[in-house]
């Protein structure tokens, strides 16, 4: 095997070895929590030394920087082609919250309360940062369309700007998502009902969001009714 060869087989193997350890550092630390996890299990899981780890690595804080780099990334791609589809705006979100479901491994809200509590400030602002970009962005982008087409309220008339809309959203969704199934198969809940029950519930947080729980007209006829009760005092 010549020298060029060599090479490029090296660094075929520093890559795999690096994808490696962040898919098992990502498993580790979404189970379990960044405060619980240690260098030395996500080597020992990955069947390295430490020392082997930290070659490419150089603490465990910047071995999660990358984790939730390479997921957010991966999160913004697929955000951002669904936002490019020719659904609408609520076909849209229906789709961010299956895809949210089927490829979120951890829970989000544990992965927000790691990056506010237990990084340092200029880690936690650069994630910040990943997270505005990769999911409230794409997000705000179809909250913003439905404002400007008319579907959403107006800030001005009471709505929700965009950016705040996304946020909302983003807010409630690990509620949905972590939730068990509100009902149950007859015949007992096999996995693919469960998961099917269970995506329909996640996806109950649009309808909320986007339609509340009135029934249409009821809150219109409660302003109504309101403001005549008031004229009568």
């Amino acid at each position: 095997m010549s020298r060029g060869a060599k090479r490029a087989a090296t660094r075929e193997e520093s890559e795999e070895t690096r994808q490696t350890i962040l898919r098992t550092a990502e498993q580790l630390f979404m189970e379990y929590g960044y405060r619980a996890v240690s260098t030395r299990q996500i080597a020992d899981a990955c069947g390295l030394t430490q020392p082997a780890l930290y070659h490419y690595f150089a603490d465990k804080q910047t071995l999660y920087v990358e984790v939730i780099k390479e997921n957010t990334g991966k999160t913004q791609s697929a955000m951002e082609r669904i936002v490019r589809r020719n659904e609408g705006i609520a076909e849209r979100l229906r789709l961010i919250v299956r895809y949210l479901y089927n490829t979120t491994q951890h829970d989000i809200s544990q992965m927000l309360h790691d990056i506010q509590h237990e990084l340092d400030p200029q880690m936690r602002e650069l994630l910040n940062q990943l997270f505005i970009t990769g999911l409230i962005a794409p997000l705000a982008s179809i909250f913003e369309e439905g404002i400007q087409t008319g579907f959403l309220r107006h800030p001005s008339m009471g709505g929700l700007d965009a950016t705040n809309a996304a946020y909302l959203f983003m807010s409630m969704l690990p509620r949905f998502l972590s939730r068990p199934p509100l009902t149950v198969p007859e015949h007992g809940p096999s996995h693919a009902s469960r998961h099917g029950l269970k995506i329909e519930q996640a996806e109950m947080l649009v309808q909320v969001l986007l339609y509340g729980l009135a029934e249409q007209g009821v809150g219109e006829r409660h302003q109504v009714e309101t403001v005549d009760s008031d004229h009568t005092l």
